[in-house]
């Protein structure tokens, strides 16, 4: 299976959010033809009306089969009551051949920081497939610090909890953003990914606007970065789940 995983778009009608960048990105992941998009937030950058209008337009230009969680700006401005109207549930479990995907909101109304909360971590539990199928946790808040993305704040409150639960459960694969870093680290039997920032003008350094694509062929996950601008695509991390076996090009 092949997953394009994208973030932190940012779509308003001020300064964030960057609408040439956003078309390029388009045909970039249009080209790809993934068999499903994870978006991990922010899809907006002040959760007002018009920006969740202008979001559900832009996104209507991606091809495939979009699965959204909110980030911390959806939940603005009582945005956190418009994203199910416009991009359905918040919390789910989705189960796809061979596949499960639990997506989780860690946003809460207005702060920037995020929390899962005992009902979630019941979910990510719950969500655990049983007939030894790949289990997928996508949310927006970052679960560690991440590196090159600035002083540390956001991290979700209860991340010691949240990471024991997916660590003792042995979850293969964890999707976030929120950091506009593309990033990744394994953890005991658990492949930890952040996107960067889609679309978004507040890009660090010389990251850019980035998203990721995995890769998922039998035990073998791979998670390639793809640079919006220059449009190169470059290989991350190979995990193998069978022997643990973990390439990682960030190290």
């Amino acid at each position: 299976m092949k997953i394009a995983h994208i973030s932190d778009i940012h779509c308003n009608m001020g300064t964030d959010f960057n609408p040439k960048i956003f078309d390029s990105a388009v045909k970039l992941l249009n080209k790809v033809e993934a068999d499903l998009i994870f978006i991990s937030g922010d899809l907006t950058t002040d959760g007002l009306l018009r920006e969740y209008k202008f979001a559900q337009e832009k996104l209507d230009q991606i091809d495939g089969k979009l699965v959204i969680v909110p980030g911390n700006h959806d939940e603005r401005n009582l945005g956190w009551k418009l994203f199910p109207e416009f991009f359905g549930d918040t919390d789910f479990i989705n189960n796809y051949d061979n596949l499960t995907l639990v997506g989780l909101a860690s946003s809460e109304p207005d702060k920037d920081n995020g929390r899962l909360g005992r009902g979630r971590h019941k979910k990510i539990v719950d969500g655990i497939n049983k007939k030894n199928d790949l289990t997928i946790i996508g949310f927006h808040h970052h679960l560690i610090p991440v590196p090159n993305s600035g002083r540390e704040t956001n991290i979700i409150d209860d991340s010691g909890e949240t990471l024991d639960i997916i660590l003792r459960n042995e979850v293969p694969l964890v999707l976030m953003g929120h950091r506009h870093v593309p990033w990744g680290v394994k953890i005991h039997k658990t492949l930890l990914v952040n996107a960067g920032t889609f679309s978004c003008n507040r890009t660090r350094a010389h990251f850019g606007n980035t998203f990721n694509i995995i890769n998922i062929d039998d035990d073998e996950i791979e998670v390639t970065t793809v640079n919006i601008e220059s449009e190169k695509h470059k290989k991350m991390i190979e995990f193998n789940l069978s022997d643990g076996c973990c390439v990682n090009k960030y190290y």
